[in-house]
């Protein structure tokens, strides 16, 4: 019987948002992940959203259905922000990396875009990006022209997001792989072996944003149920307490987690809520 009251042993729930939270394409969370997560808040537990985007692109409230995040891990974990979008742990690229990546796509003409606290800013090929965001039609995402590249001045970017090619990305690390960046592949190979990638320093991911936050919640990994489903989460997945990939995740995803949970599109992450709640969690 449900008692309304939260008996699970985990003090915060951290979601990846597309394909997690809601399948990708969509306007925002369906009603029966929407209810579970409010559940969750109700009984004491903090919902935390974590993403490759940066808060400007989670900020929106009405691309969330109605949720309210406690915390949000943005840019792949180099920053971390409570619900109002105050920072409360970052690691922004160095000016020597950011440097890098201009000269680097500028030689070339790859489209580049750094991801400030504000707003995400096109330093080379604007018109590219803003029409591939425009293409998508995806809540939140969408870039400024940033072609003066002046935007750095006023504080350092979290991460960084460029489209070249396969090729070229073992180029960049022959001649610059010393800075150790972690570029992380988002979405399939495009014609021409062209490839998007989000881009953060070295040894960041969203396990090191769960940590962050841990440390500043006074909470330990051990207390954090954490879903995903790809390989951005993976560092995530590996560093929480319970971790859960969802059945349309990818294998790499699967092989991080310690369960396999329901399909984003039949509710997955609601029937895990609801299991969290008022049954426990299953036996590994």
């Amino acid at each position: 019987m449900h008692t309304g009251e939260m008996t699970m042993q985990y003090k915060i729930l951290a979601s990846d948002y597309d394909n997690t939270l809601m399948p990708f394409g969509e306007a925002k969370p369906r009603p029966a992940v929407v209810k579970a997560v409010k559940k969750l808040q109700a009984a004491g537990g903090k919902f935390v959203l974590s993403t490759g985007r940066s808060y400007p692109g989670i900020r929106d409230k009405n691309q969330l259905g109605g949720i309210r995040y406690d915390y949000a891990i943005t840019c792949n974990g180099a920053c971390v922000v409570d619900r109002q979008g105050n920072v409360i742990a970052e690691h922004p690229l160095t000016s020597e990396e950011m440097y890098v990546l201009v000269d680097f796509c500028e030689d070339y003409n790859y489209p580049l875009q750094f991801n400030f606290r504000d707003a995400y800013y096109a330093y080379c090929e604007y018109e590219y990006l803003h029409t591939g965001y425009q293409m998508m039609n995806s809540p939140g995402l969408d870039c400024v022209d940033g072609e003066d590249q002046d935007r750095h001045l006023l504080d350092m970017p979290h991460a960084a997001f460029a489209v070249l090619p396969l090729a070229a990305l073992e180029e960049f690390n022959k001649k610059y792989g010393h800075l150790d960046l972690h570029w992380m592949q988002v979405g399939g190979e495009m014609p021409g072996g062209w490839c998007s990638f989000d881009i953060v320093r070295g040894g960041i991911d969203k396990g090191v944003g769960l940590a962050d936050l841990c440390a500043r919640m006074g909470l330990t990994l051990d207390d954090a149920v954490a879903a995903g489903d790809s390989a951005n989460d993976i560092g995530m997945l590996k560093a929480a307490g319970l971790s859960c990939c969802m059945a349309n995740g990818t294998p790499e995803a699967k092989a991080a987690a310690k369960r396999v949970i329901g399909d984003v599109r039949e509710d997955g992450l609601a029937a895990l809520i609801e299991e969290l709640l008022f049954d426990g969690p299953k036996a590994e």
